[in-house]
């Protein structure tokens, strides 16, 4: 008796569910053939639904929207190439344009810094020789100072040089300096010195020999291997005989083309491994190693390498 009276129930139940579902199919029929227009049956379930449609009385729009539609908002007056950040050496106020391009900032005759950018510069760098034992061999020269980063990358550096020779070590012959020198085309005056950044450094190995002199290149293989290996490390060639702009016995000459005026090839210049990649390599020159000024120009970050004139754009 139980089992018919559940029986009877699960029929009722299952007619009122058909009926239902009848009812739904046939509202849903009707709503899809309501819809005006040449649509498929997924866009007409849409349509109904309100699937994907915004809750407004807007009309919808005809066109599909793309991104090629979006205004351009590109500054098309400007050349300047989108670069990583780069932190300011130091708060010290200069008129040097290029004072917050970092690891990059130029320092030349035409691009000078002032006496309290130097002094303040001095405080903020740390010595080769107590940090990591890196000698300084002209003892007239002071300690050999140098800014933190590039001083851990230049003891990578001279160490991957001791493997390579064993036995011998390369040294500075100058780092940082406080006071500029007017000695002729190879040294430069206060405020106008590559030395004032605590980036650079002369390097020598003694075994070759201490007088820095560009005649002896060829019978030094530790400049050699500086010129080979150095921008693995973040330093770059500061002064390559091909931006020389001419025979060392001309008047120095900073020009506009990107020509140094000086030919050094024991002057070495941390600007970062990325960067010196692309200046070693001439990303920006033809393949050919490229001068820092030369660089700067190209990648449009100074405007007017003769009167020291960066970019319009700040970046």
């Amino acid at each position: 008796m139980s089992f018919r009276i559940n029986n009877a129930i699960s029929k009722v139940v299952l007619g009122v569910f058909l009926a239902i579902l009848g009812i739904i199919i046939v509202w849903l029929g009707v709503k899809i053939v309501s819809v005006e227009g040449d649509h498929s049956l997924d866009e007409k379930l849409a349509i109904v639904f309100g699937w994907g449609i915004n809750e407004t009385n807007d009309e919808i729009e005809t066109e599909p929207f793309s991104v090629l539609n979006e205004p351009d908002n590109t500054d098309k007056k400007s050349n300047v190439q989108s670069m990583p950040e780069l932190t300011p050496l130091t708060n010290a106020p200069t008129a040097n344009c290029t004072a917050n391009y970092g690891s990059l900032m130029l320092v030349n005759p035409n691009f000078v810094v002032e006496e309290d950018f130097i002094a303040t510069r001095r405080n903020e760098l740390i010595s080769l020789n107590a940090t990591y034992g890196i000698r300084e061999l002209n003892a007239w020269n002071g300690d050999n100072l140098i800014d933190a980063e590039a001083g851990e990358h230049l003891n990578e550096m001279l160490t991957a040089y001791k493997a390579d020779y064993p036995g011998q070590e390369m040294q500075t012959v100058s780092c940082y300096r406080e006071v500029g020198t007017n000695c002729g085309r190879l040294c430069m005056p206060t405020g106008a010195s590559d030395h004032h950044t605590g980036l650079a450094c002369d390097l020598v190995d003694a075994t070759y020999g201490t007088s820095l002199d560009t005649s002896t290149y060829e019978a030094h293989p530790d400049w050699q291997w500086l010129r080979e290996n150095s921008y693995k490390y973040g330093f770059i060639d500061r002064f390559p005989e091909d931006w020389a702009g001419g025979p060392m016995s001309e008047p120095m000459n900073v020009d506009e083309n990107g020509s140094t005026g000086l030919f050094e090839t024991w002057h070495y210049r941390y600007v970062g491994v990325d960067f010196a990649t692309d200046i070693a390599t001439g990303k920006y020159n033809d393949g050919k190693y490229d001068s820092l000024e030369h660089y700067l120009k190209a990648r449009g970050l100074v405007k007017d390498l003769k009167t020291g004139k960066c970019a319009e754009k700040d970046v």
